[in-house]
């Protein structure tokens, strides 16, 4: 866990630690607004917008492949995510040895989202008492192979 700027905290990568690219983004996000997971057996891609310290909202992704269908979800002015599971381990169809199989978001209203996947392999996650979740960075080429947040204290 490391503090990037203006009260943000990156956290994880939960999933493997090499199969795909780095994908990050460059500006601290302050609220997220949406998120699309792309989803069949487990995390193909995913995208969301978010919101800078200057009120734009940014999109960023998908990150990852195109295949599995999307799963959207867009947060109320007042709501947050202010928790986010999953799950990653062996994706054997497609020979690796490790994606984000699942992926499981909790608002403050009490919404569930997902999971996105199949929950199977070594769960991870990450509640948030004080603050919520605002983005996401991960390795993703054709699927998601591994996932981290940053989280707005």
């Amino acid at each position: 866990m490391w503090r990037i700027k203006d009260g943000v905290v990156k956290i994880g990568m939960f999933g493997a630690t090499t199969n795909g690219t780095m994908r990050d983004i460059d500006v601290a996000p302050v609220s997220l607004k949406s998120v699309t997971v792309g989803s069949i057996d487990t995390v193909d891609c995913i995208s969301f917008n978010f919101e800078d310290k200057d009120g734009n909202e940014l999109a960023v992704g998908p990150w990852g492949g195109t295949l599995g269908r999307d799963h959207t979800f867009v947060l109320k002015s007042n709501e947050y995510v202010r928790e986010v599971s999953g799950t990653f381990g062996p994706f054997a169809t497609q020979h690796l040895d490790r994606t984000v199989n699942s992926l499981t978001f909790v608002t403050s209203q009490g919404t569930i989202y997902g999971p996105f996947g199949t929950p199977n392999g070594t769960s991870f996650r990450i509640p948030v008492e004080k603050g919520s979740i605002v983005g996401f960075y991960a390795l993703a080429d054709g699927f998601v192979s591994a996932i981290g947040f940053y989280v707005r204290q």
